[in-house]
């Protein structure tokens, strides 16, 4: 048989089948790939990004409570006052603990910290399940009822599995992975500059000036796409709107 020849088929709507089972392979297998490769880079940068968030959040929460070690000087202060007047009588009345109360600035530090970290663990864990959700949709498109089952019952297996896909926003799924991963981000560098004020204010301003900047470039690459469709730079907020 010549390459321009067409394959025969015992019944003349195969054709239809088959033709649109080939037209519809390359992006059978271009789409799980795209899941599994943002997937990946996913759980590469919140393994990474947890860490870091977390050697911050070790510090920060002690701010939360009182100082142990200051609550120990006083009470030895109060020690050597009492051995110094015990030859005098007088009775020793120990003053009631100070109350604590964690400033407004420590409260919202730990609050975006803790906030994010809980949201780059969310995203690694909806990244595992996408991959599998993926190798599963790969599996689910090649599955065969039976040894030989017809094209029309391949096409129809295939149309009912990419409308289960497309209803259930599979791609807009991974989107909100990624705008979550974003999310995670800016609360982490919130809360860094709610860390660095009470310190040093040229430190925290300088800090300010740098985010502001990038959020700026990030604004400016969410909302051109939506001017301009041959833009290639988008965010998932792109995407959203």
């Amino acid at each position: 048989m010549s390459a321009e020849e067409k394959p025969e088929f015992e019944n003349p709507e195969d054709f239809i089948w088959d033709t649109y089972l080939k037209g519809s392979k390359d992006e059978d297998e271009a789409r799980p790939k795209n899941w599994e490769g943002s997937t990946t880079g996913i759980l590469t940068f919140t393994g990474l990004f947890a860490a870091t968030v977390a050697a911050f959040i070790v510090e920060s929460y002690k701010l939360l409570s009182s100082d142990s070690g200051e609550r120990t000087n006083v009470l030895l202060e109060q020690l050597f006052v009492a051995m110094a007047n015990a030859s005098s009588q007088q009775p020793i009345i120990a003053p009631p603990p100070d109350s604590f109360s964690a400033s407004t600035s420590v409260i919202l530090t730990n609050v975006f910290w803790f906030s994010s970290l809980i949201i780059a663990l969310v995203c690694a864990l909806l990244s595992t399940l996408v991959q599998e959700w993926s190798r599963n949709y790969v599996q689910d498109i090649n599955r065969r009822k039976v040894l030989h089952e017809s094209l029309r019952e391949r096409a129809y297996n295939h149309i009912y599995i990419r409308m289960g896909v497309n209803r259930y926003g599979m791609d807009q799924f991974v989107s909100w992975i990624v705008a979550l991963v974003h999310l995670s981000v800016f609360l982490f560098a919130c809360g860094l500059l709610l860390f660095l004020f009470p310190f040093n204010q040229v430190v925290a301003g300088i800090s300010t000036a740098v985010l502001a900047s990038f959020v700026t470039v990030y604004c400016v690459a969410s909302l051109v796409p939506l001017l301009d469709k041959s833009c290639p730079y988008r965010t998932p907020i792109s995407y959203m709107i």
